[in-house]
């Protein structure tokens, strides 16, 4: 009947054959950019990852940095009588940090006094900040907070535009300390910003350094992709929250997070649906030609092209059917389709099974039995899969894998709803992103760690000495600290060369890590030639062993050094501790070993001296 229709009506059965065509087409292109979302969504998440472990390592650069330019300002009533000192300290800072435009001391009155180096900055002596200048208003809240600010960006007297960091000064009086101007850090916007970037892991990442909205240094590979999408990602420099960084995909990234599977689903299903419609195209020619043959005959003939018709379409299905089911057997991917009500695996290709160790129907026994065996956190995972359902949606899972030997390995899953024949179904793409998550967790140790000594760094260490005051505090319980300093260090660099000096920094860091005998003991590389050691609960006597095992570490390596007295490498320490109390911080403490540090130094270097006279309560 539908045969003989179709020969009576063929405009008709042309437009029904062109509309089975349009729907078909429009669900396969609907699958195809459901894959395509999700492939790009997890390329956003893997880029958006980079490039928050990014920001964080460029914070801890210019905190180091920062906190170097602190440490001149608190000897400030040490250093502003002797001028010499004041600038051969400055001259060091600007020769390990080569980034400084310039360094410059503005009095209380906002004129400027002093700067290093004269060369190149002479546009600015003896200026004056007004209120009209563009950080007039910032100078005036870092002196009433007491905090060092940086400044956004400005037009530098020199020319350019530029960052100020500024430091209050303070010198002791009869009441209280009193303010004596600022210490100044000027930096070049763009020089700034290329030796926070340098020697990162993150180099291949295309990337923008914003000013708030403006941006102020760009760094773009050849393969970056035109007109993209981007991540961002916010830099807190100098208690200043206006920086971020615009981060924008590559090549080389999409290469690496995207796959050929939602290609291969469109043209495939594309492809199907074209054979099926051609294929009844056929058959109405044939009707038509059939139904030329006259009435006699028509049965016979309708029968006949219905069967052929059925078996036509029967081998084309089958042949899309097995050209799917190839192509998604040698995919790297694990994909799988799991149907609900009920719950059970439909389907799922040989990657899911190989890479585990599994036969399929091994596989499929386990996890119709005991799930837990396979995945973990499977009762977890199936709850949130029924909620994922009903919500129509789609998602990325992190879960474990367990291996036939027992090997936990991460895979990152892709959920997609999708409801044929009034039944909902799951389609599961899992990848091995092990990877990915080694990185990030690599990113995040190196965020903790110094680079050259393999210690931790000076951003863990100020984490660690909060973290122990307030557990010791509630413990009543002391806490030690030793800062220790290489004697004459800056004679040795000059002497030996700077390969010498980092080699001499690498076998001190050995000799700290050595002498820790006590678990949570942490030693740290402070900042220069200068290490910092928490010891938990250790009162004075134990501090001192302590410092005394370091000497005597550091006699025993008998490193050579030329320009010191005893002819070898010693070091001077600071040894402090004191109960945690609420009228107490951290900050005493350190300040504390600090003084005691400059004692040893200035009673001749190679000893250990103590500060106990500032706190009664002081173990």
């Amino acid at each position: 009947m539908l045969a003989s229709y179709a020969a009576s009506h063929p405009a008709t059965a042309r437009g029904i054959i062109a509309g089975l065509l349009a729907v078909l087409l429009g669900g396969i292109f609907s699958g195809w950019e459901a894959l395509e979302n999700a492939e790009i969504n997890q390329t956003k998440a893997r880029l958006q990852l980079e490039s928050d472990a990014l920001a964080r390592l460029i914070e801890a650069r210019f905190e180091d940095q920062a906190t170097t330019l602190q440490r001149l300002a608190d000897r400030w009533e040490y250093q502003r009588t002797r001028h010499e000192i004041w600038r051969g300290d400055v001259g060091n800072l600007l020769k390990d940090y080569n980034n400084f435009q310039a360094i410059e001391w503005v009095d209380r009155h906002y004129r400027m006094r002093w700067i290093e180096p004269l060369e190149g900055n002479e546009e600015v002596v003896g200026f004056t900040y007004h209120p009209t200048h563009p950080n007039f208003d910032l100078l005036v809240q870092s002196q009433e907070a007491g905090q060092p600010l940086l400044s956004s960006s400005f037009e530098l007297q020199q020319g350019g535009s530029g960052l100020a960091y500024y430091v209050p000064l303070y010198r002791p009086g009869y009441d209280a300390d009193y303010f004596d101007g600022f210490l100044l850090g000027i930096f070049r916007v763009e020089v700034l910003v290329a030796d926070l970037l340098r020697n990162l892991p993150q180099q291949r990442l295309s990337l923008d350094f914003l000013d708030e909205n403006t941006v102020v240094f760009s760094r773009h590979t050849a393969d970056t992709l035109p007109d993209s999408w981007s991540v961002r990602s916010s830099v807190q420099l100098g208690n200043n929250h206006g920086f971020s960084i615009m981060a924008y995909p590559t090549r080389q990234l999409l290469a690496s997070s995207t796959t050929a599977l939602p290609l291969m689903v469109l043209i495939t299903g594309a492809l199907a649906s074209l054979s099926l419609c051609y294929a009844l195209w056929l058959a109405l020619i044939s009707a038509q030609r059939l139904e030329a043959l006259g009435s006699s005959n028509r049965a016979l003939q309708s029968e006949f092209i219905r069967r052929q018709a059925i078996e036509t379409s029967l081998q084309h299905n089958q042949a899309r059917l097995k050209l799917i089911l190839d192509m998604t057997d040698h995919s790297h991917d694990a994909l799988f389709i799991i149907g609900l009500a009920p719950l059970e695996l439909t389907y799922l290709n040989r990657t899911c099974w190989s890479e585990l160790g599994y036969t399929e129907e091994e596989l499929r026994n386990i996890t119709a039995i005991s799930p837990s065996d396979i995945m973990p956190e499977a009762a977890t995972w199936t709850v949130a899969l029924k909620q994922l359902a009903e919500q129509k949606s789609s998602t990325i899972f992190q879960q474990q894998a367990r291996t036939r030997s027992g090997e936990l390995i991460p895979l990152e899953i892709s959920v997609k709803h999708l409801q044929r024949h009034g039944r909902d179904y799951l389609i599961c793409v899992g990848r091995n992103n092990s990877e990915q998550l080694r990185v990030a967790a690599r990113l995040e140790q190196l965020s903790h760690q110094d680079g050259l000594t393999g210690l931790f760094n000076r951003r863990y260490f100020d984490h660690t000495l909060t973290s122990e005051w307030r557990r010791l505090r509630r413990q009543e319980l002391p806490l030690g600290l030793l800062m220790v300093d290489a004697d004459h260090f800056k004679a040795y660099n000059d002497t030996l060369g700077h390969q010498a000096g980092d080699m001499a920094l690498q076998m001190l860091a050995d000799a700290l890590s050595d002498c820790l005998l006590r678990e949570g003991d942490c030693a740290c590389r402070y900042g220069g030639e200068e290490f910092a050691v928490i010891l938990p609960g250790a009162d004075l006597n134990q501090c001192l062993q302590v410092a005394q095992r370091l000497h005597e570490a550091v006699a025993e390596m008998n490193i050579s050094h030329p320009a010191a007295a005893a002819g070898r490498l010693t070091i001077s320490i600071g040894a402090a501790t004191i109960i945690p109390a609420a009228e107490w911080s951290p900050a005493d403490l350190l300040k504390m070993a600090d003084s005691a540090l400059y004692q040893a130094k200035a009673q001749g270097r190679d000893r250990t001296s103590t500060d106990s006279h500032q706190f009664s309560s002081q173990v």
